[in-house]
């Protein structure tokens, strides 16, 4: 895993809490105040996340961005 590239990953991971959370991204862009179509991009991998969106969603997931960031 360790060999995929770092934004499908974390991507994935972005997915995985939104589901956990039951957010559509369209709730999410709203929560957040990152776009539907970013966020999407994120979930896919087909952008990076910039330090103020990393720490944004940390904070709008509860978590610190260490734990964010863990296990991707």
């Amino acid at each position: 895993m360790a060999n995929e590239d770092i934004c499908i990953r974390f991507g994935r991971k972005l997915r995985k809490l939104r589901h956990q959370k039951g957010w559509t991204q369209a709730y999410m862009a709203a929560h957040t105040g990152i776009g539907r179509a970013h966020i999407s991009n994120l979930e896919t991998g087909k952008k990076e996340a910039g330090l103020r969106a990393l720490e944004i969603l940390a904070i709008s997931f509860g978590m610190s961005l260490p734990k964010l960031l863990s296990r991707i």
